[in-house]
Parts: structure tokens; sequence; C-alpha cells
């Protein structure tokens, strides 16, 4: 009785404790609601040395990932923008982004040698605006290889005088809690070197993405079950989105430079808990009549065993406790087409499935 009075009590000041971390975080120049909610309503403005006659070359960096593919795809129909869409290799999406009318560059970088800086120069030639993520396309890039392509990249837009930089972010977590986290901190640490180069500079924070969550917390079946293992259980909520979805977002930054340059804008979709995520999948896929639970293992529990994925446990700690709270509505405003998450695995029954190895019961 004792014991789980402790472990009540325990649980309400950890919620109470991460709410104040979690608040004392959203610092920065972050845009609020009432700014998004004016500024969508706005019309396009243009830089007044430009003609009006003149297309505007953005360049979007890290085809044909996700976030670059929606954000190429939210431009191409501007008839303002020229669009130049950089990939890391040759794949069948270069043609399909041909077609659309996008200017397709290949720009190939490894996991070692020289980066290809006449290749750079060429591409970024005439360039107004530049979109990039880093290791979007390929996550095992390691994070100093990642910091070593961003710098050069943000170097590249302050040698050439870029005037719109967009850079797609996460939030720094070893700044802020200490602990190290190489999927962020490397994007963290090219956030700090751009805004110290002083670039006119977007910067979008985002959470969790739905494909890493779906990707990562694979379960595995045991009997008629479906169990998620390895997850380190919490009470908590945290954010999360699909990052298809910030093409719009971009799309609405440079149309709008004078409103979003010196900006940080924190997104979000939905916000869910590992409980949630399991119960999304039991409702998804009930036709399947499987059973779906998941290991709650205490922090210490997990670290026992070195098997489990330290990086997953590392960020959803982060997120849980210390990220920043972010406010849904400022994505509806951006853009008010976002798919929910329940949306998102109920569009990808077919591929989960697969995914998962599923087996009707």
């Amino acid at each position: 009785m004792l014991k789980h009075s402790l472990q009540i009590l325990s649980l309400r000041l950890r919620q109470k404790f991460a709410s104040v971390i979690r608040m004392s975080n959203n610092h920065g120049a972050e845009l609020s609601i009432e700014e998004i909610a004016r500024l969508s309503q706005l019309e396009y403005t243009h830089d007044e040395e430009e003609s009006c006659d003149m297309k505007k070359t953005i360049l979007v960096w890290g085809l044909p990932g996700p976030q670059a593919s929606s954000v190429a795809i939210a431009l191409v129909g501007n008839p303002l923008f020229t669009i130049r869409g950089i990939f890391n290799k040759n794949c069948p999406e270069v043609a399909r982004f041909q077609q659309m009318g996008v200017e397709s560059e290949i720009v190939e970088i490894s996991e070692k040698g020289p980066i290809p800086i006449i290749k750079l120069n060429n591409v970024f030639r005439d360039v107004y605006g530049v979109f990039f993520v880093t290791n979007d396309i390929d996550p095992l890039l390691p994070m100093r290889r990642e910091m070593e392509v961003g710098v050069k990249l943000a170097e590249m837009c302050e040698r050439l005088r870029i005037k719109h930089v967009i850079y797609s972010a996460v939030d720094f977590v070893y700044r802020i809690t200490g602990n190290r986290c190489s999927r962020y901190d490397g994007k963290g640490e090219i956030e700090y070197q751009m805004k110290g180069m002083g670039l006119p500079l977007t910067v979008l924070k985002l959470p969790l993405s739905y494909d890493y969550l779906v990707n990562t917390l694979i379960p595995t079946r045991q009997g008629s079950d479906y169990v998620f293992t390895g997850i380190v259980d919490s009470k908590l909520d945290f954010d999360v989105m699909n990052y298809s979805d910030i093409g719009p977002v971009v799309k609405l930054a440079f149309e709008r430079p004078n409103i979003f340059i010196g900006k940080t804008i924190g997104l979000t979709v939905d916000r869910i808990d590992i409980n949630k995520f399991v119960q999304l999948m039991t409702e998804v896929f009930k036709e399947t009549k499987i059973d779906w639970r998941y290991e709650k293992l205490s922090w210490k529990e997990y670290q026992r065993d070195k098997k489990n994925n330290r990086e997953l446990a590392t960020l959803l700690d982060f997120h849980c406790n210390y990220a920043p709270l972010r406010d849904v509505r400022t994505m509806q405003a951006l853009n008010p087409n976002v798919q929910t998450f329940s949306e998102y695995i109920s569009a990808n029954q077919k591929r989960l499935t697969k995914l998962f190895k599923l087996v009707k019961t």
C-alpha cells in the first residue's frame, strides 16, 4: 500500500517537474498563435529590390526525403518561384520531379571524402532562398559528418548572401538535458552555428515523426499477441507529426520573408503517449483480432539490457519530460490539411501490415 502511494506521488512530482521544465524551454523568438493567424491571411509580399517579373530560385536540399519532397511539391505550383531540387544520388524520383517542373541536380555526399565545393557553387548559383534538412535521407550518416555538411551549406549561404534560409531542425537535446542524442544534436549544433553567422534564417522545430515511431517501435509476436518490447514506460504524452506536412509551411515562409525571417516556429500536429500508440494499433487493426500490448519497463530496467534502443529511450524521455510545449493550432493555421497520427496509421495499414509481419489469428 505504502509502495503504491509512493509510486503515485513520484509520478505526480515527475509530471509537475516535467511541465515546469517544458514551459521554461519555450524561449526564443517563436511565433505566437496570434501572429500565425494574422500572417496566414496576408497577401504574398516580395522584395522591393526584386522585379515582380523575375522568378526567384528556391533551392530545396534533401530530395527525395519526405520533408524536401513536400516542400518541392508545395512550391512548384507558385508561378513566382523556380525550384531547384538537390538529390544525393540518382534515383527514379529524379525524373518524377523533373516532370513536375523541378530543376534537378545530383550532389553526392558520402560518409567519407571531400565535400564537392565546385558542385555546390554550381547548384547555389543565382539562388534567392534555400530550404535544407540534414540526414533526412541517410539517418545513419555519422553526426560529425552531418554537422560538417550542414555547416558547409550554411557557409555557402553566408558567402553567396542568400536572402532567406529555412532550416528544418529539432530541439538540441544535449544543451537542454545534458544527455547525448546523435540523431538530434547534430542538427542542434548546425542551427546554433547558423544563428551565430547572422543568416536571414527561419528555423522550423519539429517533434518526433510518425515514420520514425512506426519504423522503430516494431512489435514481436508472442503467441497470439503482438508485443512492443524495450520501451520505457511513461504516463506523459509527447508531440508527433507527419514530416510530409511541412511543405505548405515552408511555402508560406518564402512568400512572407518580412514576417518569418529571424523567427523560430515550433510545430506539432498530434500529442500521444505510449499507451495511446498501442490503443491506436488495436483500433486500426481490430479486424485481425490481434492482441496488442507493450512491456512496461522502468528506466533502470531498460538500462540493464544493452540490446535496448537507447536513442529511442533518450528521445521519448526528452519529448515527454523536457521538450517545449507547442500548440497544435500553430500547424493548423499554417497548414489546415495536416494528418493526425490516427489518420496516418489508417492510411498506412498495408505498409504496416507488411512491416510488422502481421498474421491474422
